[in-house]
């Protein structure tokens, strides 16, 4: 412990100062982090949504698993083979 002693200032007005810049520093990194989560999240959905717009067959399936559970959403029970296919 004797080698943290020497980094922490012994004056109120220092360690004032050097909490307050400790503390804006932690609200930039986590406002820079969400915006950037956020990000990633948009491009993800993006990505995600051009892919399965060019690929037919992956339409087809997206379609059924909605249609899944919508249909699991409304009726409270999972869908069954009564449901036709397109």
């Amino acid at each position: 412990m004797d080698t943290f002693d020497a980094y922490i200032p012994e004056d109120i007005y220092s360690l004032l100062v050097m909490i307050v810049v400790a503390l804006v520093a932690i609200w930039l990194v986590m406002f820079v982090v969400r915006k950037l989560i956020g990000i990633a999240i948009v491009a993800g959905l993006v990505i995600g949504g051009f892919m399965v717009w060019q690929d037919p067959s992956l339409l087809r399936t997206a379609q059924d698993s909605a249609l899944s559970y919508y249909d699991q959403w409304q009726n409270g029970a999972p869908a069954g083979n009564e449901r036709g296919q397109w």
